[in-house]
């Protein structure tokens, strides 16, 4: 290396070493939800574990941290260090009420954090740590017992239960969110310090399913994080909801979808959007990828938040959704889907890997481009084929596109209240499929997201999003550009259209879903 290159790497050396720690955007967050500190429920409570992410944040050993609200201080138990992590707990004597903190590292400080301080606001433990999926949840059999809930291992009606939590702060009960039903429970210490043990008894209506939501009540008007909890009734499995669980197979699943969504401008179309996904994969893993794949069962609601990473909008999430994760098999390109009645669209293989095909194959109103294909997917007789490859041979599947439901309110909602709810109305001659209903917005400023997600029975005609729920989404801001502020319904089948039978291949599917969106207020 040359001396000019020495002296310059040295400087910046020198620069970094004496760079102050710093504290990422939404980065002080409970440590069993994870939810970010601006969303109402972001408060970290008295004695709770928490999790500090930033930059330059060293190591054990040279790292301290404090809580600051005017001339009071309290200093934080740090309980590791890395650079960009610190697990800490909140003093118990912390300042109750908006404060700051501060990370020393090497006698450098950051710059003030701000967050709230309450005296309980409590998270539940996910076995991911990322504050949704499966809970650290535990079966209690008759005889104090205790065993893992999963989906192998279930809970039953009646039964006792205990959830892990941290942040409940002095409180001895608390209101349980199992479902749609509320159920009382009892608080305990937990394995370690910071950690509690919340105990309750499963109501006899308790819903059953793989992904039974399973949160805490904050407040009348906001729920803690989600998780989700096992329950079945007797010997039976748990039911999974419509998206495949196929690990360990060779399977085909294509999802055609038409998306609509309302524009801001009253007086513009709506934007419309006819796509096509196809997954041909050797599935090696289970699907736990996204959120949207663990739906509660019809008639509940779960919640997430996250910053500025969410899967994106319902509309877009729901189709990948149904994507398998495994390896790739050939079985040819292009895949080629036609009209009964004319026409017919190619899906190109993607450039990733064998076996993924993505296609958008229509569109309309503000959407369309020039150039760009019509609308394809109207109701009618179709035949998705494939040339075949060298691992999966040739096939011709036919299967039906069905009416489209109605959401006839759609364009007279323009506010939601987030302190009242918001009850939706549909008309789907398809009544036996799942409405899914998402309410999602995104902070522009602070890029905290929340996202409220219910499934209701299609042939029950409508749903209300309880208020507790709709809590931590944030309020809207007046920055149009950038908003997200989405409300919207998709419909999915309980059960594949049609199925694909070819050689290679254990079994294949083929879905098709609407989903209807427009931009709302939050309020």
């Amino acid at each position: 290396m040359s001396r000019p290159r020495a002296f310059l790497a040295a400087a910046i050396f020198i620069q970094i070493l004496r760079a102050q720690p710093g504290v990422q955007q939404n980065g002080v967050v409970n440590l069993a939800s994870q939810m970010p500190p601006t969303l109402e429920g972001g408060a970290i409570a008295r004695g709770a574990l928490f999790t500090i992410y930033g930059v330059r944040l060293g190591t054990s050993g040279h790292v301290t941290a404090a809580i600051l609200r005017g001339e009071a201080s309290a200093p934080v138990e740090v309980i590791s260090a890395r650079p960009r992590q610190i697990a800490a707990r909140m003093p118990l004597n912390a300042p109750l009420g908006a404060g700051s903190l501060i990370v020393t590292v090497d006698g450098k400080p950051s710059k003030p954090f701000s967050l709230e301080i309450a005296a309980s606001n409590p998270g539940l433990f996910s076995r991911n740590l990322q504050g949704w999926g499966p809970g650290r949840i535990q079966n209690i059999d008759a005889r104090g017992g205790r065993s893992e809930n999963t989906r192998l291992h279930p809970a039953r009606r009646g039964q006792r239960i205990s959830l892990a939590a941290s942040g409940m702060g002095n409180v001895a009960s608390i209101d349980v969110i199992i479902g749609a039903r509320v159920v009382k429970a009892s608080v305990g210490r937990g394995a370690r310090a910071g950690e509690e043990n919340i105990v309750l008894t499963l109501p006899a209506d308790a819903p059953l399913g793989c992904w039974v939501p399973v949160s805490l009540q904050s407040s009348a008007i906001r729920a803690s994080n989600s998780v989700t909890l096992t329950i079945t009734a007797a010997s039976e499995p748990c039911d999974p909801g419509p998206f495949p669980w196929l690990p360990g197979k060779s399977m085909a699943v294509a999802v055609f979808s038409r998306t609509r969504m309302k524009a801001l401008r009253a007086d513009a179309p709506d934007a419309l959007a006819d796509a096509a996904r196809v997954s041909i994969q050797s599935a090696t893993q289970d699907m736990l990828l996204q959120p949207i794949q663990l739906l509660p069962p019809a008639g509940t609601c779960t919640n997430y938040t996250s910053s500025a990473q969410a899967q994106g909008t319902l509309v877009h999430a729901a189709p990948a959704a149904f994507d398998l994760e495994g390896q790739g098999l050939d079985a040819g390109s292009p895949l080629v889907i036609r009209r009964g009645a004319g026409g017919q669209r190619t899906i190109s293989r993607g450039l990733e890997a064998y076996g993924t095909y993505r296609q958008r194959i229509g569109t309309a109103g503000f959407a369309a481009k020039r150039g760009s294909p019509p609308l394809f997917l109207d109701p009618g007789d179709f035949v998705l084929s494939s040339p075949g490859g060298k691992q999966v041979g040739d096939f011709n599947a036919p299967f039906r596109a069905p009416v489209p439901f109605e959401w006839p309110e759609r364009d007279q909602i323009r506010v939601v209240d987030r302190r009242r709810g918001v009850t939706l109305h549909w008309r789907d001659p398809n009544r036996d499929n799942l409405m899914v209903i998402v309410a999602l917005n995104q902070d522009e400023i602070t890029t905290a997201i929340g996202m409220c997600l219910c499934t209701a029975n299609s042939s029950s005609g409508q749903f209300t999003i309880p208020a507790a729920m709709l809590g931590n989404v944030p309020a809207s801001r007046d920055i149009a550009e950038n908003s997200i502020n989405e409300l919207a319904i998709a419909s999915l089948p309980r059960k594949p259209e049609s199925t694909i039978r070819a050689r290679g291949l254990d079994g294949g599917m083929i879905y098709t879903l609407y989903a209807n969106g427009r931009s709302v207020e939050y309020r």
